[in-house]
């Protein structure tokens, strides 16, 4: 949905001609002509931004500044203010901005300088609403908050973030799949200088072209290429000020890893198919579940862009390497998921507390979190979480371990990393009936990684047999 503006201008040719401008790209412009009426159209109508005149008769922009400021409070729906300011009341509009104006914008400004300060501060807007609901998402899982970090490991790598979040440098996570490492971007993040500022994130897994990726860090100019309607803010330029999350970062597209270097060794870049040079002050967090020297040496990855963000390690231990920290894990999930489905608390047997500590959870955190909601809706009125309840819900011998009713028993020896994948790709297949792309869909892995697993491990459904044979 495009963007709302309330604009507040007493000079109607020059708020004509403004609201035609910003129409022409698309926003929706509702027009106030003094600050008594702004201020009564923003009690009553939904936006998305105010731009004021700062220099209006009656009630000026900077009355009209604090009185949206005293309708915010803190609040999670807060509106970006920007004023117009004439040449002879700059010094007026920078005391604007001590009060709580987003920018200010001279109105001798060209088109393009205005268009571009307005994008600029709803992509700002846009991106502190989404940190407001990651923060109270973080709050409520709480997988590595102080109540939840009780194994040593965890309270470990705890006491690493509080000593290298305020360094500034670029941070490389390295961790299996599921096991937190955006979360543990966000804690670094919010303890450290640049916690006030964005944290924006991508996911270099999710676009595989060089040409999408760059689009979505560089950004692009309108008409940089086919489709390209107007100018669109990369994720390096939003995240001016703040922190940059490259997850999966081992699977950025090649040519871009070249072109991302340069921009973290200059701290500047152009859009694509821009001319001007954008200086950007970031901070990267890498995260990945691949072993990089390898990829370096198989010629996927630059070692030049893995020194720049190697700079400072933090290695998340698996779920299985914290047991410590499973049950603790296990009950704040019943919580969370029984107050969301308006279930009974059960309670954990010490039978099925053994299981859930020796169990390897190859999903990790993710696989624990689901399991437990599964149970929690599947049950609606269970009391308590034994051994029977366990396997009727999947956890068997085929998921990494034995379990048997009367008792919970396991193999003496903790099976290979290998063997845990293989058996965890074999239980994802048999709940999908052994379609592959669902199977990856469980186990949040691309289809392409599904099908080489399975072409390690030389599992077959007989069903595939049957086909081959004939």
């Amino acid at each position: 949905m495009n963007a709302r503006i309330l604009l507040v201008e007493d000079d109607q040719r020059y708020a004509a001609r403004l609201k035609k401008n910003l129409a022409l790209e698309g926003y929706d412009v509702i027009l106030a002509s003094s600050g008594e009426e702004g201020i009564e159209l923003y009690g009553r109508e939904p936006v998305d931004l105010v731009l004021s005149d700062i220099k209006m008769p009656g009630m000026s922009g900077m009355d009209l500044l604090k009185q949206i400021g005293a309708q915010h409070d803190g609040g999670e729906h807060e509106v970006p203010v920007v004023l117009l300011t004439s040449v002879d009341t700059a010094r007026m509009a920078v005391e604007a901005m001590k009060a709580g104006a987003a920018d200010y914008i001279t109105k001798d400004a060209d088109r393009v300088e205005i268009l571009l300060r307005i994008e600029k501060v709803l992509a700002e807007a846009r991106i502190r609403a989404e940190n407001r609901l990651l923060r109270s998402r973080i709050q409520d899982v709480g997988e590595f908050g102080r109540t939840i970090a009780e194994d040593p490991k965890s309270i470990t790598l705890l006491q690493e973030i509080d000593t290298i979040a305020d360094s500034g440098a670029n941070i490389l996570i390295i961790g299996e799949t599921g096991v937190g490492k955006e979360l543990i971007a966000r804690c670094v993040h919010q303890k450290s200088p640049r916690s006030d500022k964005p944290f924006i994130d991508q996911n270099c897994a999710a676009i595989p072209t060089d040409n999408l990726f760059q689009s979505e860090i560089f950004g692009h100019e309108k008409g940089a290429f086919t489709g390209a309607i107007n100018r669109k803010l990369g994720k390096l330029e939003l995240a001016d000020g703040g922190i940059l999350f490259l997850d999966e970062i081992g699977d950025m597209p090649l040519e871009s890893q070249g072109k991302i270097l340069r921009a973290l060794e200059t701290q500047e870049f152009e859009r694509v198919g821009g001319t001007r040079k954008i200086r950007v002050d970031i901070a990267i967090i890498a995260a990945t579940n691949k072993d990089l020297q390898f990829e370096v040496r198989e010629g996927r990855f630059r070692q030049d862009l893995l020194y720049r963000l190697d700079i400072i390690r933090l290695q998340i231990p698996s779920l299985r390497e914290r047991p410590g920290d499973i049950i603790a894990l296990a009950n704040h999930f019943l919580d969370q998921y029984t107050r969301k489905y308006r279930r009974p608390l059960p309670v954990i047997t010490e039978e099925a507390r053994a299981f859930f500590e020796r169990y390897p959870w190859p999903g990790n955190v993710r696989e624990l979190k689901n399991f437990i909601e599964r149970i929690v809706i599947r049950n609606r009125d269970c009391e308590a979480i034994d051994p029977a309840l366990l396997q009727r819900e999947g956890l068997s011998l085929e998921n990494g371990a034995l379990l048997s009713t009367g008792g919970t028993e396991v193999e003496d020896e903790m099976p290979s990393l290998e063997e845990i994948e293989r058996r965890a790709i074999v239980a994802a297949l048999e709940k999908a009936n052994w379609v592959q792309s669902e199977a990856a869909r469980m186990l949040d892995i691309s289809p392409d990684r599904m099908h080489a697993r399975v072409k390690k491990y030389k599992l077959q459904h007989p069903s595939w047999r049957a086909r081959k044979a004939k």
